[in-house]
C-alpha cells in the first residue's frame, strides 16, 4: 500500500465476488472521496471496475482484518486486508476521506 497525501491512498485488498471464487485480490485507490478498484495496478490507465462515493456511503470493521464499504443504493465490497494494522490503516484512512467528502460537500 503507498499514501501519496492525505486525500490519496492505494493497495492491494481481497475483495469478496461469490461464493464459488470467493476473495480477490484487487488494486483499490481512494482519491478525492471516492474509492475505486481494478483488476491489477496496471488496468488503472483504461478500467474501472466499481467506484463508490464516500460521502454517501458506511465504512464497517466487521473483523480483525475484514472490513465493508457500502452505499445506500446497491454497491457493497467486502474486503480483506492482509494483516491487522492494514485493516486498521485502510479503515481509518476511508473514514478520513468520508469525513472531508462531507464537509466539502456541506460547504461546497
Amino acid at each position: 500500500m503507498e499514501s501519496k497525501a492525505p486525500d490519496s491512498f492505494r493497495g492491494y485488498l481481497y475483495k469478496w465476488t461469490n461464493y464459488l471464487k470467493g476473495y480477490q485480490k484487487r488494486w483499490f485507490v481512494l482519491q478525492n472521496g471516492f474509492v475505486s478498484y481494478y483488476r491489477n495496478q496496471a488496468e488503472m490507465a483504461h478500467t474501472c471496475r466499481g467506484t463508490v462515493n464516500l460521502a454517501n456511503a458506511t465504512v464497517t470493521s466487521t473483523g480483525s482484518t475484514t472490513f465493508v464499504i457500502s452505499n445506500s443504493s446497491t454497491q457493497t465490497f467486502h474486503l480483506k486486508a492482509i494483516n491487522e494494522a492494514e485493516q486498521k490503516r485502510w479503515v481509518s484512512a476511508l473514514r478520513s476521506a468520508k469525513s472531508r467528502a462531507l464537509a466539502l460537500k456541506k460547504h461546497g
